[in-house]
């Protein structure tokens, strides 16, 4: 059996039980019906001026929760979130490394790809010197392919 659908809502003047001294038809008047003419916010919104505890009074500064002014700005984390971001972003920077570049300022991709092939072969269990005299023997190229190959990764 199909569920049956209202035509419109508990209080809703034109239902067919409509009793303008219900519960419903008050709850759906206060809801609906705007006297002074259409409102700024709905009912019951914080902004709303018949609120109780309305928010117009807070000042709402970019990023900040007036409501919560310990909390990060723009992040909402709080102080021990933003001490522990801070110490992993500290230990990431230190691990970053400098791209290497041409005279002219554009990345040096063949001094890349030549460290890339040297730390393959030295993960391979070779030294850092016997990696170097490795790549130059073979080439950058047959070991970034077998890199690849192996590794799965580019």
């Amino acid at each position: 059996m199909l569920p049956v659908e209202q035509d419109f809502a508990p209080g809703h003047p034109k239902r067919f039980d409509y009793d303008p001294k219900s519960p419903e038809a008050i709850e759906w008047a206060r809801i609906h019906v705007h006297p002074k003419g259409e409102r700024d916010f709905p009912v019951d919104h914080p902004k709303a001026l018949d609120t109780p505890g309305n928010t117009n009074h807070l000042s709402w500064a970019p990023g900040v929760n007036p409501l919560h002014p310990e909390l990060e700005e723009h992040t909402g984390a709080t102080p021990e979130q933003a001490a522990g971001r801070a110490a992993y972003n500290k230990a990431i920077a230190a691990q970053a490394k400098e791209t290497p570049t041409t005279d002219d300022g554009r990345v040096d991709t063949a001094k890349i790809a030549e460290q890339s092939a040297v730390e393959f072969v030295v993960a391979q269990g070779h030294s850092e010197a016997e990696a170097r005299q490795i790549v130059r023997e073979q080439g950058i190229d047959q070991i970034l392919a077998a890199k690849a190959t192996v590794s799965g990764k580019g």
